[in-house]
């Protein structure tokens, strides 16, 4: 986690500004502190200057794209460690298990979300930050 006893760090990407508010709000309510990245460019800028401890990453956004964005984190040595949630409309199961087997993901959260599933998400990821949660059943089950 970040440094200190500060609240944890999280960085959203996603370019939708609605879903980028309520993100926003949910994070706040539930004790976290929140940056904001509109495209994979300047996430990766914020990334690198103040180290989130999870960030919630959309596919589809401008320019480095969702994947492009996660497999620069993946070659910087002081970044990988960073856990790495999907948030995205991209329901198909080819694309969660490329994000969880192929780039890494710690979860892959489906469009629309529920606070309660997206703040429990995040709970474990920071408690657990070299696991990964497959499914939100997964999560409960490891919840219980």
């Amino acid at each position: 986690m970040s440094e200190g006893t500060r609240e944890p760090l999280i960085l959203i990407i996603e370019d939708q500004p609605d879903i980028v508010d309520l993100i926003d709000l949910i994070l706040q309510r539930g004790g976290y502190r929140v940056m904001r990245a509109y495209n994979g460019t300047e996430g990766l800028e914020l990334t690198r200057k103040h180290k989130p401890d999870v960030v919630l990453l959309d596919v589809m956004v401008p320019g480095l794209d969702g994947w492009e964005y996660h497999a620069a984190l993946r070659e910087d040595p002081e970044l990988r460690h960073i856990p790495v949630i999907y948030v995205t409309a991209r329901a198909s199961a080819e694309e969660r298990l490329r994000a969880l087997n192929e780039e890494g993901a710690a979860a892959y959260i489906i469009k629309p979300f529920s606070p309660r599933e997206l703040l429990r998400t995040i709970e474990y990821v920071l408690r657990h930050p070299d696991r990964q949660i497959r499914s939100p059943e997964e999560l409960e089950d490891l919840e219980e």
